[in-house]
């Protein structure tokens, strides 16, 4: 059997096709390095990966959900109410770290449990009962905080993730990060549970008649991605050293969802990958921290994650319209 070799630029486009995120990241830092003053520093480049860190995590839950073809706008809102709850557990009422994480990371399971069954059982669109779901776990968060933030966390909860590592340069928070993208690497990569959440991905229909549990499947998307977003609440408050009701919102889950859509995760669902999703995030991190270095406006990084919104959904278009 004589089988074709494929020519250099064949090879070339196919590398693209399957590493895209990878190649953006990599022309971004090459353009950056070049152009914007002290990027290339490794002072920076650390600076990037541990802001890159906790958005990292966050995209593994987005994108669980994300390839079910639905989304969770109450994912930024979760953080905040994670955020002042372990304030609160640890601070106010002087509980140890650990039993404090596990109550707020159970909080998030049952926001999860709720959002995954009025998709999945009640059928009520995901846009509109995540966007529910966030704004009364932004009036939970207020209530039960006063609206007021919580400083100076015990010892005992920051040295969790903010033990120094690599002489300074970084921290525990991107060790954590580095083993959530370890377990879910294998989750979507190497186990049913990824092939199965792909096919429900691409046809409900068809998956439910093959014999897939779609139910549970994706009522337990919810429950993952609420679950992580109670983790990065957590995480982010280990790291400002302040536990606030309105940390995360709505700005930092437009932000999870962009990233996802650089890393290659499709808005239309079945399609995730976990290599894809960490360039995705660093992607993005190191074009704020270019706009930072240039000293040009803040909001730009919003802009340019809108434009980055905006292509995929027209490449996605036109490129169901052809198939």
């Amino acid at each position: 059997m004589v089988t074709e070799k494929m020519s250099f630029p064949g090879r070339l486009r196919k590398f693209v096709k399957e590493n895209g995120s990878f190649v953006i990241f990599l022309l971004i830092c090459l353009v950056a390095s070049v152009f914007v003053p002290r990027f290339s520093s490794l002072n920076n480049f650390a600076l990037v990966i541990k802001q890159g860190a906790i958005p990292i995590i966050g995209c593994c839950g987005m994108m669980i959900v994300l390839m079910t073809g639905g989304i969770d706008l109450s994912f930024g809102y979760m953080i905040g109410l994670a955020s002042i709850t372990v304030g609160l557990l640890v601070k106010t009422h002087e509980m140890p770290a650990i039993p404090a994480i596990c109550i707020t990371i159970l909080i998030g399971a049952l926001v999860g449990i709720v959002n995954g069954f009025c998709v999945q059982k009640i059928r009520v669109p995901a846009f509109i009962t995540t966007l529910g779901t966030g704004y009364l776990i932004l009036g939970i968060a207020q209530i039960i905080s006063n609206g007021s933030s919580i400083n100076r966390l015990p010892q005992t909860f920051l040295a969790i993730g903010k033990t120094k590592i690599c002489g300074g340069k970084l921290n525990t928070i991107v060790i954590i990060a580095l083993v959530f993208c370890i377990v879910f690497y294998y989750l979507l990569h190497m186990s049913t549970f990824g092939r199965r959440l792909s096919a429900f991905g691409l046809s409900e229909p068809a998956s439910r008649f093959s014999g897939i549990a779609t139910s549970k499947l994706n009522l337990s998307a919810y429950v993952i991605c609420s679950v992580i977003a109670s983790v990065c609440g957590i995480l982010l408050s280990m790291d400002v050293n302040c536990a606030q009701p309105t940390m995360g919102g709505g700005d930092y889950t437009f932000t999870i969802i962009t990233s996802c859509v650089l890393g290659g995760v499709s808005l239309y669902g079945g399609v995730g990958s976990v290599p894809g999703i960490i360039f995705g995030a660093l992607t993005l991190k190191v074009i704020n921290n270019c706009i930072n270095l240039m000293n040009a406006p803040y909001y730009l990084g919003s802009a340019i994650q809108g434009i980055v919104i905006l292509i995929d959904i027209i490449l996605e278009n036109v490129k169901n319209r052809k198939l």
